[in-house]
């Protein structure tokens, strides 16, 4: 891989066929940084080594990288992010690295900012969490703070979950069969999102470390407010409408965001 510099933009013989005045419309731009080696594929124009490409791919497929999980990869990224980040802000995407827990999200940019709207971003939409499962989202951060603190691993049951659903509901709006649908809800939402991973036990998971990117509380003290007024809400007594929108810029705030109409 080569750097293109503007000094060779600049140079008499830098564009063949300059002399016979030919024009060259696909002449690689001063704003092409990198120039790669042999085409990837037919066809390919694509001015990225394959790492970097995969890196990328990586990115967008979301939910995020972990870099402890893949060190290799995290090296990739941290050494390309500039050429990374360009590339992202073309599909009016922004990279978010916590340097700390080795962790990159993407982030769809705010669409007041571009004039646009809300489906500018092509990150996957998904739909909200509701009000019980963003109590159980909450919970599962300060669990994780505690683990951290520790130093053991952030692992929670579905027992322990479905315990914290019913702890949570109104009083004379326990369901038992009710509540065990909002537990598998919840644990499908958080598995898909990655925010809870599998391990080797059936019905035990483990908390990522990507979860105080998705919900980032300055301070991790404002969470039980938060949590009891979640509780204190009225409007939605089973607790089962969407709330929370984790697919954006996250409000911690108990401001609601829009569901996806999927």
């Amino acid at each position: 891989m080569t750097e293109v510099t503007h000094a060779q933009d600049s140079a008499p013989d830098a564009t063949p066929g300059a002399a016979s005045g030919v024009e060259h419309t696909f002449a690689v731009s001063p704003r092409d940084t990198f120039v790669d080696g042999a085409a990837l594929f037919p066809g390919d124009t694509g001015v990225l080594p394959m790492k970097v490409r995969q890196a990328l791919v990586k990115l967008l497929k979301g939910p995020y990288i972990d870099g402890g999980r893949d060190e290799k990869l995290w090296t990739v990224l941290l050494d390309n992010q500039v050429i990374l980040r360009s590339r992202l802000s073309e599909l009016f995407l922004a990279l978010q690295l916590d340097h700390e827990r080795k962790i990159a999200v993407l982030r769809p940019v705010d669409p007041e900012v571009i004039g646009g709207n809300t489906r500018s971003s092509i990150l996957r939409q998904q739909r909200a969490l509701s009000r019980v499962e963003t109590i159980v989202l909450l919970r599962l951060r300060l669990l994780l703070d505690r683990h951290v603190t520790a130093q053991t691993d952030p692992t929670i049951t579905r027992e322990e979950i479905t315990d914290l659903v019913a702890h949570y509901q109104p009083a004379g709006q326990q369901d038992a069969l009710r509540d065990s649908d909002v537990v598998t809800r919840a644990i499908t939402k958080l598995l898909a999102r990655q925010l809870l991973l599998p391990t080797g036990l059936d019905d035990v998971y483990t908390i990522s470390n990507a979860l105080p990117l998705a919900l980032p509380f300055e301070n991790i003290g404002d969470i039980p407010a938060h949590i009891e007024a979640l509780v204190a809400a009225s409007a939605d007594q089973s607790g089962t409408e969407p709330l929370l929108d984790l697919d954006g810029a996250v409000e911690t705030n108990g401001t609601t965001s829009e569901e996806d109409d999927q």
